[in-house]
């Protein structure tokens, strides 16, 4: 799987801050998956981590078309549990974005969208964050980052990375 030592190398640059290079893995590995049995919850994940780096980046209008289009593909999904808290975490993600590009009205849309699909302690972010925007708090950067960290919102974590089987990319390999 040589999709998945490309990609914990990605997850070791985004640890370090370097996006650029972690986009650049995630994205070949992206590639790589497609020849994968289980090639779909692979990319999954990548994906996620895709958006991560991209929101670290600073780069919130790609990851909110990420997310759009991410959720339209979901749409045409058979709409069992896992795709419903598939599409939650995505809505989630895309309406941080908005947060941070303050469009308070846009996020809360989105979580009220995914709190009555779900239901309320389901997505604590969500709850957390609707409770805030609806009681008109303007939430600030620092803010969202203590929230996003007291409930693990993002998955590239040290603790989570297998730096014996990573992989680097040779330089000539760029899958944009």
């Amino acid at each position: 799987m040589l999709h998945y030592r490309i990609a914990e190398r990605g997850k070791m640059h985004a640890i370090d801050k370097n996006h650029k290079e972690a986009l650049r893995h995630y994205k070949e590995a992206m590639k790589l998956t497609q020849q994968e049995q289980d090639s779909e919850l692979f990319y999954q994940h990548y994906s996620q981590c895709v958006m991560e780096s991209l929101e670290l980046s600073g780069a919130h209008d790609q990851v909110i078309s990420f997310c759009e289009n991410y959720r339209s593909f979901l749409q045409d999904k058979e709409q069992d549990v896992l795709v419903r808290k598939h599409n939650a975490f995505v809505s989630e993600r895309q309406a941080i974005q908005h947060v941070l590009k303050g469009e308070q009205e846009e996020a809360k849309e989105l979580l009220q969208e995914v709190q009555q699909d779900l239901g309320k302690g389901k997505q604590p972010i969500t709850d957390e964050l609707l409770g805030w925007l609806q009681r008109g708090y303007k939430v600030n950067k620092d803010q969202l980052t203590r929230l996003q960290k007291k409930h693990n919102y993002f998955i590239v974590r040290k603790e989570s990375v297998n730096p014996k089987i990573a992989m680097d990319l040779p330089e000539g390999v760029s899958p944009f």
